[in-house]
């Protein structure tokens, strides 16, 4: 009896432990066992990042909360006042005066120190009279009928009295000097100049070429009896009407005012006597005074008349 019953009492033993064998097989693993204490991974060490593989991208930091503001905080200072630098003010707008129109002289009212002075002139001398007859003038903008001469001769030519003895001295001391000139032409009358000049040159080229290559009749200066053309003596007569250049050249235009006589056209200035330079050595003879300021000072006759009298001639463009 009793081994029977240690032998049921042995085997309910063995079933009850068979049975909690096999129940805490089938509980899941992490509900019996507690997860191990976790422990700080290993920073990974740096590695380059291989050719062509993009490099990782660094952590974005941790955002710090503010801390919260206590009682024990020094107390808040004023922000200073931070002045802003004053702004470029832009420039005044300033209204444009109006362009001043250029100054007119008065020339007319002036006197002739003061015309000379407009124009960058010396004083010119006291003592002229433009009544004379040496300033007797003929130009393209000033025509003059006949002008019968008081006949005399100056370096071979007729010329007025009043400019006969200059013209003869004026030559004369040119061929001491070792210049053979001669006079080929002196007074040429009115009808003279038409009949002989202009009008064979109008029938031949045309009244607008004629009036280029030949004085009309009235403005030619040759009618004052007051001039004369000079060529270098020479066989060729043509060719020597015009010697500028030469040495000859030069000796008269140096000493030509000592006789009182003046170059009548010089190049560069026809706008004063209104025609071409067609005859380039033609001199003119206006007493040693006039001609000494006229030469030293680069200037026509017209426009030495200009500074005594405004109204005596006309040049267009400038009264």
């Amino acid at each position: 009896m009793n081994t029977r019953i240690w032998k049921i009492i042995a085997a309910l033993v063995f079933a009850l432990c068979a049975m909690l064998l096999a129940l805490g097989s089938c509980a899941p693993q992490d509900a019996v066992q507690a997860p191990p204490a976790q422990t700080e991974a290993p920073a990974p060490e740096e590695t380059a990042p291989t050719a062509g593989e993009p490099a990782p991208a660094e952590p974005a930091p941790a955002i710090e909360e503010p801390a919260e503001e206590t009682a024990s905080v020094l107390p808040e200072e004023e922000p200073a006042v931070i002045e802003e630098a004053p702004e470029a003010s832009e420039a005044p707008v300033v209204a444009e005066a109006p362009a001043e129109e250029p100054q007119v002289l008065d020339m007319a009212s002036m006197t002739p120190a003061e015309r000379a002075a407009a124009w960058g002139l010396p004083a010119p001398p006291e003592g002229i009279d433009l009544s004379e007859r040496e300033f007797k003038l003929a130009n393209a903008y000033n025509s003059i009928t006949d002008q019968r001469p008081n006949h005399s001769y100056g370096a071979g030519v007729v010329v007025d009295k009043v400019a006969s003895a200059g013209f003869n001295a004026f030559v004369e001391a040119a061929r001491a000097a070792g210049y053979y000139v001669t006079a080929y032409s002196g007074y040429v009358d009115y009808w003279t100049a038409l009949e002989n000049y202009y009008q064979p040159n109008v029938a031949a080229y045309g009244a607008e070429k004629a009036s280029k290559i030949t004085l009309v009749p009235g403005c030619n200066d040759h009618q004052t009896a007051l001039g004369i053309d000079l060529r270098m003596g020479s066989a060729d007569y043509e060719s020597s009407k015009d010697f500028r250049g030469t040495e000859a050249w030069d000796w008269l235009l140096e000493h030509c005012a000592e006789y009182g006589v003046i170059l009548r056209y010089p190049e560069g200035q026809e706008q004063w006597y209104g025609t071409a330079c067609m005859h380039p050595c033609h001199f003119r003879y206006v007493g040693e005074t006039a001609a000494r300021y006229i030469m030293d000072n680069n200037i026509t006759l017209e426009q030495f008349m200009l500074l005594y009298d405004w109204d005596i001639i006309y040049v267009p463009g400038v009264n």
